[in-house]
C-alpha cells in the first residue's frame, strides 16, 4: 500500500469517531498492564491466553483455541472464555463480575517497513447485577462488536532486534436489549505508540485515549492510559 492510499484509508476510518461534539464528564489517568501469549500445538492449532489489569478499573482473563489457515493474509480464527472482574464505582464496595464467551478473526498483511493488522471480535457480555451495592443472582446480557486496525512502522534495525512505531485504533459497539437505542457505540480506543520485536517476545508501550459513551445519556469518560503490554510466542509442537 502506498504511502497517500495509507494516508486516505487512516482519515476514512477515523475521523468519524472526532469529528462530532462530545460532552466529556470525567477524565481519568490509568496504567494498563498486559501480558499475550500464543503457543503452538499444531502447525495449524495455537492456544490464546492474555491477561489484562486496569488497578481500579478492571482485571481480566482470557483463553481460546485458535485454527490458523495458509493463506496469504495468515488468518486465523479463534473461539473461547474470558472472566473479568470490574471495581466499584466510587462510595461502593460491590466488585461486578462478567462471564465472556468470545470468537475472534484476524487478518495480516506487509510490505517491506510497514504491517497492517486487523481483528474482528464478538463478545457475549452476562455481567452481574448489582442493586443497592449488592451483587444479585442474575445477569445482564448483551453482544459487544468490535474492530481492531493497528499498522507498524519498521525503521532500519539489528539483526534478531526489529524496532517499531505502532498506530492502533478499535471501535466497540454494544447491542441488547439492556442497550440505549439496542445499539450503539461503546468505546473508541486510539493508541500510538513503540514497541521491540525480540526473539520470540515483543514488548510494546504505549499511550491509549480511551473515549466510553455512557448507557443513559450521550455523555463520554476519556480515559488517558499508559499502555504496557507483553508477547510472547510458544512453540509446544512435538520437535
Amino acid at each position: 500500500m502506498k504511502k497517500k492510499q495509507l494516508i486516505s484509508t487512516l482519515l476514512i476510518l477515523f475521523t468519524p469517531f472526532w469529528g462530532f461534539t462530545q460532552v466529556i464528564t470525567n477524565q481519568e489517568q490509568q496504567i494498563w498492564l498486559g501480558y499475550i501469549t500464543q503457543s503452538k500445538v499444531s502447525n495449524t492449532h495455537s492456544i490464546w491466553n492474555d491477561f489484562h489489569w486496569v488497578p481500579g478499573s478492571f482485571v481480566l482473563g482470557r483463553t481460546g483455541f485458535t485454527f490458523h489457515l495458509s493463506d496469504s493474509l495468515k488468518t486465523t480464527i479463534t473461539a473461547g472464555y474470558a472472566f473479568a472482574m470490574s471495581y466499584p464505582p466510587e462510595n461502593q464496595n460491590t466488585f461486578r463480575p462478567e462471564h465472556r464467551p468470545w470468537g475472534q478473526i484476524t487478518l495480516t498483511h506487509k510490505n517491506t517497513r510497514f504491517s497492517y493488522f486487523h481483528r474482528f471480535r464478538y463478545e457475549a457480555r452476562l455481567r452481574g447485577l448489582i442493586i443497592d451495592d449488592h451483587l444479585q443472582n442474575e445477569f445482564n446480557f448483551n453482544h459487544r462488536l468490535r474492530y481492531l486496525f493497528q499498522t507498524r512502522f519498521y525503521p532500519n534495525s539489528k539483526l534478531n532486534k526489529k524496532w517499531f512505531l505502532m498506530f492502533s485504533n478499535e471501535i466497540l459497539c454494544n447491542a441488547g436489549n439492556d442497550v440505549k437505542n439496542h445499539f450503539r457505540l461503546d468505546q473508541n480506543r486510539i493508541s500510538l505508540g513503540t514497541g521491540l520485536h525480540y526473539k520470540k517476545s515483543t514488548f510494546q508501550i504505549a499511550y491509549m485515549n480511551q473515549m466510553i459513551e455512557s448507557n443513559v445519556s450521550n455523555t463520554f469518560k476519556m480515559n488517558h492510559n499508559l499502555q504496557l503490554l507483553i508477547f510472547q510466542n510458544f512453540d509446544w509442537r512435538n520437535k
